[in-house]
């Protein structure tokens, strides 16, 4: 079996069809839709992967607006996992370029499909909703619309092309404090501020950021601190973020400070209740095997590869916990250089020829990758590896 014979139809597939992929990463940009409310984008989704022969499926994984496409050779042969994101930014449009990531991903499920019949195999191409905030690939894998995948691969949009990752962990938290009210001015023995035990909490949170450097984060801010200046507070609120790269640090990091949290209660005769404020996003861990095939069909598709930098931006994302489960990875793909996300600018690039382009890059960088995994059982077997040396690593 010739691959590069493989690759080049691949490639020609992608670009046979790319009017078509443009046309749908358009309409998704030109109407925003945010967290589990993507509907127009996941129809337009599954309506161009039914039209190019798959068995296309909605609402996976307990998501109303997933979606999940397959097509099987009937050949033995690894499950290659594509996935793509839709859902806008509040407010903000698709200035973090799903748009972009859902047309790859499509396009890559395409281009593969013109010769899986040949490598055998199987494709499934996923619509993954709510990854602004929302964690839909994680109340997806947690309701196992991803089991049976021996890979995962994601392109995300961005202002340079880079094969490795780094995000957070992050844990999200609401924290009440309970106190007792009394009119400020005329009784304030009477009273119990639960405004007190929060402020004496950001104080000995701002204390600890030359202990944790760049090992952690805790970020905050008072979401409610009373209702007049009059009346001392019963009921005040603060959010918090914790962060790490490291994922067991987070954990620690966590533990200690709902202590800090309980310990401010004690000493301020308050009461306190915290709550998860959403769902926790885990570091990215990306598989070394295929970063490396992803690499060489960048490179052979004369894209300029780059070591993944902090200028590149760091955030979490929900595709951190999927490949703590699977073998994959999520990579970048260049649309505009020194453009950076979430912002007006990249938003207008990401519905311009310099996306459309992104678009045929990514989907063939994608496909040719899936190929390699598919053709070479050696590969497979690195990557694996790669994935059981991460798991006794980390866990």
């Amino acid at each position: 079996m010739d691959v590069s014979l493989l690759k080049e139809q691949v490639q020609k597939r992608v670009d046979e069809i790319l009017p078509e992929l443009v046309a749908l990463s358009d309409t998704i940009w030109d109407h925003p839709e945010y967290n589990f409310q993507e509907f127009h984008a996941c129809r337009s989704m599954a309506q161009l992967l039914e039209k190019f022969g798959f068995q296309v499926t909605t609402g996976v994984g307990g998501i109303e607006t997933s979606v999940k496409a397959v097509y099987d050779s009937k050949k033995a042969g690894p499950n290659i996992g594509i996935f793509g994101e839709f859902d806008a930014v509040p407010g903000m449009g698709h200035s973090c370029g799903h748009n972009l990531m859902c047309a790859m991903a499509v396009g890559a499920g395409a281009g593969l499909k013109s010769v899986i019949d040949q490598t055998g195999g199987k494709i499934s191409v996923f619509g993954t909703p709510a990854e602004e905030g929302g964690g839909g690939k994680i109340i997806m894998l947690k309701n196992g619309a991803f089991e049976g995948l021996d890979i995962a691969m994601i392109l995300h949009s961005a202002n340079d092309t880079v094969v490795n990752d780094i995000s957070y962990s992050r844990t999200d938290l609401i924290v009440n404090y309970y106190g007792k009210t009394s009119h400020g001015a005329t009784w304030p023995e009477e009273g119990i501020s639960a405004l007190n035990p929060i402020l004496d909490l950001f104080q000995i949170v701002n204390s600890m950021r030359l202990e944790l450097a760049d090992k952690g984060k805790i970020l905050g801010i008072i979401s409610k601190g009373g209702e007049d200046p009059i009346y001392i507070p019963d009921h005040c609120q603060a959010k918090f973020t914790i962060r790490s790269f490291s994922m067991k640090y987070k954990l620690e990091l966590l533990n200690r400070f709902l202590d800090i949290c309980q310990h401010v209660a004690d000493i301020t005769n308050t009461s306190m209740k915290w709550e998860y404020d959403g769902l926790a996003y885990e570091d990215i861990r990306n598989n070394q095997a295929l970063e490396e095939a992803l690499e060489k069909n960048f490179t052979d598709l004369g894209e300029t590869v780059k070591p993944r930098e902090r200028a590149l931006g760091i955030g979490c994302t929900d595709m951190g916990n999927v490949t703590h489960e699977i073998p994959g990875l999520q990579s970048y793909v260049l649309v505009v250089p020194e453009l950076r996300g979430h912002t007006p600018e990249f938003q207008e690039a990401c519905k311009s020829p310099a996306g459309h382009r992104t678009i045929a890059v990514g989907s063939k960088a994608m496909a040719m990758t899936a190929v390699d995994v598919l053709t070479d059982p050696d590969l497979l077997s690195r990557i694996r590896k790669a994935f059981q040396e991460m798991k006794e690593k980390y866990e």
